[in-house]
């Protein structure tokens, strides 16, 4: 389903590209952080590292597109809660 033009204004984009810029990095660092670590104490030659960062820019990319099915589909409050409340 496409983004209806005139539906979000510059600051829904901005947010969207800013929050997409922050989880990327954040993703990035921690998971290639922790791929250095494992490398260091297994003596691997940056396997770990390689690994670690290509899962950061997957896990990035994830969460940036469950973002953008949350923001095309939201999901109404009432239908969040068990039936039987």
């Amino acid at each position: 389903m496409p983004i209806k033009p005139g539906k979000y204004s510059g600051r829904d984009y901005f947010g969207l590209a800013l929050s997409f810029t922050v989880t990327m990095i954040v993703s990035i660092m921690i998971t290639s952080w922790c791929g250095k670590w494992l490398d260091a104490k297994l003596g691997t030659p940056g396997v770990f590292w390689l690994l670690g960062v290509l899962g950061g820019i997957y896990s990035g990319f994830h969460l940036f597109i469950e973002q953008i099915e949350r923001i095309e589909n939201p999901i109404d409050p009432d239908e969040r809660a068990p039936k039987d409340w």
